[in-house]
């Protein structure tokens, strides 16, 4: 028996062999089934496909599949690692006793070429947007966050995980806040949900500077990058439970302003944002996102200045002037303060008023109460609206 393909050289064709074990094309006795079978031309044409080449065609194939599933998700938004950060997030709910968020908002980044604001701008958007995925919000929360982002200039809103109902509450906080002190605008790089060391830590918070990109290198060799951020616990804001709670149960009754509740606490903390402000403007700076070495002095000079209250003192003592004068009395800066709530009559260890608290409150009040707020922080409202 042998093969009819001239260019094959196989040997030791068995008899009964209808195909050629080494290239496929029929044998003569294959030759005369195909020819005697009607069928036989619908079922073969020339060489039988080799085992190899349905494996070799079958690899392709699935290739090519993958390739086309890859693109659509691309195309659609999709996450192939979705499933595991949602598994990752469960966990950490777990270990937290409570629900987590993802988001890292205490990344650091090294010998990185950042040479203007704008770049700097641009990292900080990045840090943030590269977290996107390990969210699971509706189209309507994002869309919350995005607009807040447009209308007021802040490079990331991040409101990850959290139901739009409570989206849509701090949007409000956030929108009275920017039309109360318009030429607020500037300063404020990110409003994240973040994990606070403990549940108990903090409800919100203010951080004038969080030092983000290159940290310890030589300002001769790198310029750096701050954020200035309000972060939002998550253990507050996006477990239902808690916030179905009154503020109440997690802080004196009267610690705030009358009135206080979970997201206006936000507003206190943009007070803490305006003041800070204030001390940039009377600096004759916008804001501290990019150092380089020649701004470095003056910006620790400005933090100095923030941290030891030096700033914060004054305009209390000169709302405090203006009241006495105004109401012909002469009470003292503690029962002042006093008169806004307990937590803006907090001292710290020297027996000395935190007056940032003091004007925070005060913000606070004038939230949440407009012209009704108490006289004493509508005093502390006026210096610091006219230092904007």
């Amino acid at each position: 028996m042998k093969c009819l393909n001239s260019n094959c050289d196989a040997t030791e064709i068995e008899k009964d062999d209808k195909f050629c074990y080494k290239c496929g094309h029929w044998t003569t006795r294959g030759y005369n089934f195909l020819k005697n079978d009607p069928n036989a031309s619908k079922i073969f044409d020339g060489s039988t496909i080799k085992q190899s080449t349905r494996v070799s065609f079958l690899i392709e194939l699935f290739a090519i599949s993958f390739i086309l599933f890859f693109v659509i998700i691309v195309i659609r938004g999709d996450n192939l690692f979705k499933p595991l950060y949602y598994l990752k997030k469960q966990i950490n709910n777990y270990s937290y006793g409570y629900n987590t968020t993802l988001i890292k908002t205490d990344n650091k980044y090294y010998k990185e070429n950042i040479t203007s604001y704008e770049e700097a701008i641009d990292f900080i958007k990045k840090d943030f947007s590269r977290q996107e995925s390990y969210c699971f919000n509706d189209y309507e929360v994002n869309r919350i966050a995005l607009k807040l982002e447009k209308d007021y200039s802040i490079p990331s809103v991040s409101f990850c995980d959290m139901s739009l109902e409570e989206a849509t509450r701090i949007k409000d906080v956030v929108e009275k806040m920017y039309s109360l002190f318009p030429n607020i605008k500037g300063a404020l790089t990110n409003i994240t949900i973040s994990n606070a060391k403990t549940k108990s830590e903090y409800i919100a918070r203010f951080q004038p500077m969080y030092q983000f990109v290159n940290i310890n290198e030589n300002i001769n060799d790198y310029n750096k990058v701050n954020k200035t951020q309000i972060l939002l616990n998550s253990y507050y804001f996006i477990n239902d439970d808690t916030l179905s709670k009154p503020l109440t149960s997690t802080v004196d009754k009267n610690w705030y302003v009358n009135d206080a509740t979970w997201e206006s606490t936000i507003a206190h903390e943009f007070g803490h944002y305006i003041s800070f402000l204030t001390l940039l403007r009377e600096s004759n700076f916008e804001n501290i996102t990019f150092v380089s070495k020649n701004n470095i002095n003056k910006i620790n000079e400005i933090l100095n200045n923030y941290g030891n209250e030096g700033h914060s003192i004054i305009i209390i003592n000169k709302a405090l002037d203006n009241y006495n004068k105004k109401y012909n009395t002469s009470i003292s800066i503690n029962d002042f303060a006093s008169s806004i709530s307990r937590y803006a009559a907090t001292f710290d260890k020297s027996n000395r008023l935190i007056a940032d608290e003091t004007i925070a409150e005060a913000i606070h009040d004038y939230y949440l109460h407009g012209d009704n707020m108490q006289s004493e922080s509508k005093e502390i409202v006026n210096v610091i609206k006219a230092m904007l």
